[in-house]
């Protein structure tokens, strides 16, 4: 009884926090000290559901005990019955004389042979005196009606227990009733049981690859590079090459598609000869969505907020939307978000209005986008302790340092112009090994900063002492300094910079620092929780231009490059709910991004482009800029055509279907599918059992309110058919079957065994 409590209790509490199901096999995730702040905000959630459950099982204590007690004495009787048998047959049997007991004198036996006989005459020891009729004691002749109402409750309990084992044999062999059957005591034993099953895919129309490619890999021998270095140590992020085993091989990918021979965008011809690109910062927003970078008025965030007035936003509110994200409206260009403006300026770059990231986890996000590859397919962070099959940022401008060393005549030259590459952020290092990531990625441990330097003695800036505003991290201002020394230290020595940022207040729980300002946007509780995000993404906006002021200050602004990416977005707006996990909505997958430069024509680019596609992009401007010497230069043209990603300065090529894939939080579950033919089209395709498949049309169903779902593949192919049509259902298998092949691909390209 005490397990099931717990487990009924923790269940009904984890829903109630992340708005998600618990998905126990990920428990081992709670060993980690930093991951058990998260339990902890929700403490009160689970002392009030046990709360709860403790009154309801007060008050259904007697009626549940009554009402199991008839379905056991039921299945009690026919055990008695036999086991009187047997007994008359093998032994003596005193309940079969129970009804004759005249040979038994008791006047004249001992009093042990009276009780006896009490007990043998007593009518409890048949059906109809059970314990739950014969409690508190009865009469002996008892009326028709008492009669009458103590062998009603038989024949009732009778029909639906007989009901419930027919339903069961004729219940259809559908995995979701399947799984709604199992008693919550069962299912972290069925959760563990979950297993990959797209090995076991079933053919329905017959299209896509099927089976054909289940014996191609994209690893193969990697091709020699005249400008690596082969000198011992081996490079990181390039040992592949030193220790000849087999690597990721573009050219050998069947399923890639390449834009490298496309001419630019038209906006951008003849522009790009004009900028120096000295400088590279990889800015990621965390939890960002689409769509408040920068916020519109009347749109989904907006309206939410609006329904909860009887007559509409009142003007605070009003004035605090239009004065949110006035940096975003800078950095995009994009104006038209139906405020008021008195001034329109545009800083310069593209602004690709339908991107998705690579993993809707933050470090499987930050995998995706520094490496240009897809995120391993395991829960959580796995990808460090595995084989980052492709060379990250960090590594490839280390690469370039070792390379131009090799080819310069003096000491001096080789320093001239060297990268170094930078990791800063706010929150915990520690937390699900993200520190080990990054170092796994190429970043040097002198250039990562996180909370844990922050706050001790040798931070150069002095300890920090704010307190944390949600469970990894305080505000960022503190990385202002630092982030100022990088470029003043760059402007002395003479360096380039690669560095890389993630903000941490708009993470959950959403609290804003206390010398900041809130307000609230939404009338009662209901929307508190997206009210408070919205505040972060406010204060967000306000770090952002601390950041850019910084590059201005320095002198660097012309000179640098600045990609913003949200890691993932929030589907508060659209279901409620607060957490990526096991969330595969397209709010939390709908991130913005934007290639930023003063000198950058500032345009908008409609086509659905993905997170993994930054890498390749920042090779392709550095070359089309000229910002890289010979040697660096041919180095960037050998290792751009080798990623899987296109590049954003170029169009992008479909070809028979460009395929994007989504690794949903926290990773082994399921993925997010999109085609660059239809963008439009969202399609989730389940890797292991008891996760539905789903597909939704966004020009239809933006929100996702309503999308066709079902945990059985060949039911889910026939609902799509009679929604959508023959096409989309034949669209459906062939991104069913390139997800097979793909899964099974990502698991030999980290070495990692699924």
């Amino acid at each position: 009884m005490t397990y099931n409590t717990i487990i009924c209790t923790v269940s009904v509490s984890f829903y109630l926090v992340s708005g998600s199901e618990i998905h126990w096999r990920n428990i081992g995730f709670m060993a980690d000290p930093t991951a058990q702040a998260i339990i902890l905000s929700g403490l009160t959630a689970f002392i009030g559901v046990f709360c709860v459950f403790a009154c309801l099982a007060a008050l259904l204590q007697f009626p549940c005990y009554t009402l199991f007690g008839w379905g056991g004495d039921l299945v009690n009787w026919p055990i008695t019955f036999v086991c009187r048998q047997l007994g008359h047959r093998f032994s003596y049997d005193a309940l079969s004389q129970r009804e004759d007991l005249s040979w038994l004198d008791i006047e004249n036996t001992p009093y042990h042979d009276k009780e006896l006989k009490r007990k043998l005459s007593s009518p409890s020891v048949s059906l109809l005196s059970s314990p739950r009729s014969s409690r508190g004691g009865s009469p002996v002749r008892r009326s028709r009606l008492g009669r009458f109402l103590r062998i009603l409750p038989y024949p009732i309990v009778t029909l639906l227990l007989t009901a419930l084992f027919i339903l069961t044999f004729i219940r259809p062999k559908d995995p979701s009733l399947i799984f709604l059957s199992w008693t919550t005591g069962l299912l972290p034993f069925v959760d563990f049981a979950s297993s990959p099953f797209l090995d076991n895919l079933p053919s329905v129309f017959g299209k896509g690859v099927q089976r054909s490619w289940d014996d191609r890999t994209a690893l193969v021998q990697p091709t020699p590079f005249s400008w690596l270095p082969m000198d011992i140590p081996a490079l990181d992020g390039f040992k592949d090459w030193y220790l000849e085993q087999p690597h990721y091989s573009a050219k050998s990918d069947p399923m890639r598609v390449s834009n490298q021979d496309e001419p630019l965008r038209d906006s951008l011809r003849g522009k790009l000869e004009k900028l120096n690109i000295r400088h590279v910062v990889l800015f990621f927003l965390e939890s960002t969505r689409h769509d408040v970078f920068p916020i519109k008025k009347d749109g989904l965030v907006w309206n939410r907020f609006a329904e909860t007035f009887p007559h509409g936003l009142p003007q605070e509110v009003q004035e605090k939307l239009a004065n949110l994200t006035p940096t975003a409206n800078y950095i995009t260009g994009d104006y038209s978000d139906g405020f008021e403006h008195a001034s329109t300026p545009k800083r310069g770059g593209i602004r690709f209005t339908n991107a998705h990231t690579s993993g809707t986890y933050t470090l499987k996000s930050l995998t995706g986008s520094i490496c240009g590859l897809s995120p391993l397919a395991a829960d959580f962070n796995l990808d460090y302790s595995h084989h980052i099959y492709q060379p990250c940022l960090p590594h490839i401008f280390n690469a370039l340092n070792k390379a131009e060393e090799k080819q310069a005549r003096t000491k001096e030259a080789s320093q001239k112009d060297k990268w170094k590459s930078y990791f800063f952020q706010a929150a915990k290092l520690n937390y699900d090994s993200h520190g080990a990531l990054m170092s796994a990625m190429g970043f040097p441990d002198e250039g990562i900063i996180g909370q844990e330097y922050l706050r001790s003695a040798n931070a150069r800036h002095g300890a920090v002492t704010l307190e944390n505003i949600n469970d990894f991290a305080f505000e960022e201002d503190p990385l202002e300094d630092y982030i100022t020394d990088v470029f003043e230290n760059a402007n002395k020595e003479n360096n380039r910079v690669f560095l890389s940022h993630i903000t941490s207040t708009s993470h959950h729980r959403f609290h804003m620092p206390k010398k900041e300002k809130y307000t609230p946007l939404a009338n009662g509780g209901h929307l508190d929780m997206m009210s408070r995000y919205i505040n972060t993404i406010g204060y967000e906006d306000r770090w952002i231009r601390k950041v850019l002021d910084i590059l201005d200050k320095q002198g660097v602004a012309n000179e640098t490059l600045v990609i913003f990416q949200g890691d993932h977005g929030v589907s508060l707006p659209e279901n409620d709910i607060a957490s990526p996990y096991y969330n595969p909505n397209v709010g939390v997958e709908h991130v913005p991004l934007v290639l930023s430069h003063p000198q950058l024509p500032a345009f908008d680019v409609d086509e659905g482009v993905h997170a993994t596609q930054i890498l390749p992009t920042i090779l392709d401007i550095l070359l089309e800029t000229g910002s890289l010497s010979k040697t660096s230069r041919q180095a960037a043209q050998d290792l751009i055509r080798n990623y899987e990603g296109q590049s954003l300065l170029r169009p992008l090529a479909t070809g028979n279907g460009q395929w994007q894939f989504t690794i949903t939080n926290p990773g082994r579950a399921m993925l997010s599918i999109r085609d660059g033919r239809y963008p439009e089209r969202h399609l989730v395709v389940p890797i292991i059992e008891h996760v539905a498949w789903k597909l939704a049309d966004l020009t239809k169903d933006p929100y996702e309110h309503n999308p066709v779902q079902a945990l059985d593949f060949k039911s889910f192919l026939e609902e799509v058919e009679q929604r959508f049509g023959r096409d989309v259902a034949e669209w459906a298998e062939e991104g069913a079957f390139m997800t097979r092949w793909f899964v099974k691909e990502n698991s030999k390209r980290w070495r990692f065994d699924l």
